[in-house]
């Protein structure tokens, strides 16, 4: 039921959002060119109707060049800043959602498959420092809790169906925002695009040993900020770049 859900939350999303964006499409076909032509394409109106004008009455043309950009200014609120400015909202909070969901999903599915079901406090597991803590840690039976989990993947499909699936889903938030929404960031264009790449390779996991090795691998360093290069961040490194996404 609740993949279900998350299913079609998002493909609702996604239609919405493909109506909301109809408005900056057609704004980015307008080059800076055309923007240069339209600008000195006004001035020369302008001077057209200065110079046309009965009796100097400028103060006609001053009324009238007000009363345009005023209602210019009312139209563009309406029709482009409000839908954009909603948009934006949209598709942050989808896209936070969408990772709030995964990790409380992967989690739970987490505990599960290394005995820990009694931890009492699920979401200070979203904590870095406290996940690496917990499950580099060994459970009841003796075992090391990470490595309980390799193990509970390896020989149970559905858990590894049902966390492949969390990861689907959200890369297709991921893939929703580099598309539509106009990231001037590049750094986090890019950070984007490779956690995305990475996703894609995981999706064809199988529970052969390397396979959930990698996997494994991959899912530890989403949840405890590992990377090879620096080691533990003391920040959530996705989280921050998915607040700059804008």
């Amino acid at each position: 039921m609740h993949t279900n859900l998350s299913f079609h939350k998002t493909v609702c999303r996604q239609l919405g959002l493909q109506t909301l964006g109809f408005t900056e499409k057609v704004l980015r076909m307008i080059s800076r060119r055309h923007l240069v032509f339209i600008a000195l394409a006004s001035f020369i109106c302008i001077l057209i109707a200065a110079a046309t004008v009965e009796d100097g009455d400028y103060k006609a043309i001053a009324y009238d060049l007000s009363v345009g950009f005023i209602v210019s200014a009312i139209f563009y609120w309406i029709v482009v800043y409000l839908p954009e400015s909603n948009r934006k909202e949209i598709i942050h909070s989808g896209l936070k959602e969408q990772y709030d969901s995964f990790r409380r999903s992967c989690i739970s599915n987490f505990l599960l498959l290394s005995s820990s079901q009694s931890y009492p406090h699920k979401d200070a597991l979203l904590d870095q420092e406290e996940f690496k803590r917990y499950f580099k840690n060994n459970n009841e039976k003796g075992e090391n809790r990470w490595d309980a989990v390799a193990n509970g993947l390896q020989a149970n499909e559905f858990y590894l169906r049902e966390i492949v699936y969390e990861l689907r889903m959200l890369n297709d938030e991921i893939r929703l925002i580099r598309s539509t929404l106009n990231i001037k960031d590049i750094e986090v264009y890019e950070f984007l695009g490779r956690l995305s790449r990475a996703i894609v390779r995981m999706e064809s996991t199988t529970q052969d040993y390397d396979d959930i090795k990698s996997f494994c691998r991959f899912l530890w360093e989403i949840f405890t900020g590992w990377n090879w290069v620096s080691g533990y961040s003391k920040t959530n490194l996705i989280q921050e770049m998915l607040g700059r996404a804008k």
